[in-house]
């Protein structure tokens, strides 16, 4: 377990990180390089900026030496510390996916709207609890990039890999040097828990797929997520094939449940699932990923005739229309 705020993974990468979610999800982000540098997710704001800079201290350098600020999309635990860190080291050129251009000069407004959707009930239930886009304002990045760019930072290079499975503009990075993949919000969101995916509504289940079977394919020597503990060699594999595993299980229990009713809310259909599976979110996830994962299963089934969406009736429900042979 990490305890630092500043743990060196090896001679060119570090891991900085604070404290974690309500989930237990890390708070963290990473310094690539030796002598130059890319940070690679900035975390919440106001709360690991400064480590950033002493990490960079640690290793005999300043503010000068860091050349990017990367971000594999715009979450609030994400890219809440930009706007420290541009000060921190105002040399640096913070990138972001040319999709994300909307989103980025309206953080807040853009993912409640359409990210998320969030109805007058959850509008409500953030302000009571901390809302988290509150810490996003409008910034403007210094390039936006696409798919296959490459950047240079010393002896490594930068690759970014776009799928769009998570959220639109979501993008991995890989460093070459060490064979190192930032994953971002590709996998899990909580530590140990692969089910703890995300797929918002920009985003897309089958991408979400292509993304997972890139990263069975790819090699990977060292695993970086933005919310859990980072995976080295024989590990990289069985971490990956766990969360693909984790989406098929929920999709069975989700079939499974439409079998012992006929009609189904969507939000019926998450209680059902969660509770048979023992899945529980935490602030702010708890709002932010349930409805949004149930309905990319449910496009998915839909796709595949196995589920009807009955539009007509209010509320919307869904209705199991597949083989009976499989679930009867």
């Amino acid at each position: 377990m990490i305890t630092d705020p500043i743990h060196d993974i090896n001679e060119s990468l570090t891991v900085v990180e604070g404290p974690s979610g309500d989930g237990g999800e890390k708070n963290r982000g990473y310094l690539v390089g030796k002598d130059s540098f890319a940070i690679i997710n900035t975390g919440r704001r106001g709360t690991i900026e400064s480590s950033f800079q002493e990490a960079v201290y640690n290793k005999g350098k300043d503010s000068k030496n860091v050349k990017y600020i990367f971000l594999t999309h715009a979450y609030p635990d994400i890219m809440g510390g930009v706007y420290k860190l541009k000060k921190l080291f105002p040399n640096a050129q913070v990138a972001v996916h040319e999709k994300l251009k909307d989103v980025m000069e309206d953080p807040k407004g853009e993912l409640r709207a359409t990210h998320f959707k969030f109805s007058r009930k959850e509008r409500l239930y953030f302000a009571v609890k901390k809302d988290p886009f509150d810490d996003l304002d409008k910034f403007k990045p210094d390039i936006y990039f696409k798919d296959g760019d490459k950047f240079d930072i010393g002896d490594t290079r930068i690759m970014v890999v776009n799928f769009d499975g998570t959220s639109s503009g979501h993008s991995m990075f890989f460093s070459t040097a060490e064979r190192t993949m930032f994953t971002g919000d590709a996998l899990n969101i909580y530590p140990a828990l692969p089910h703890s995916y995300v797929i918002d509504y920009t985003g897309n289940y089958k991408k979400w797929f292509k993304n997972i079977e890139f990263l069975e394919k790819a090699k990977i020597s060292i695993l970086c997520p933005a919310h859990d503990g980072y995976q080295e060699a024989r590990h990289v594999s069985p971490y990956i094939r766990d969360v693909r595993e984790a989406f098929m299980q929920f999709e069975s229990q989700l079939l499974m449940a439409m079998t012992e009713q006929k009609y189904l809310t969507r939000d019926e259909l998450v209680e059902r699932v969660q509770d048979s599976q023992g899945i529980v979110w935490y602030h702010p996830y708890m709002i932010m990923a349930p409805k949004v994962n149930m309905e990319a299963h449910l496009n998915k089934l839909i796709a595949e005739k196995k589920v009807q969406k009955n539009e007509k009736s209010d509320p919307v429900t869904y209705t199991y229309i597949g083989p009976k042979d499989d679930y009867y």
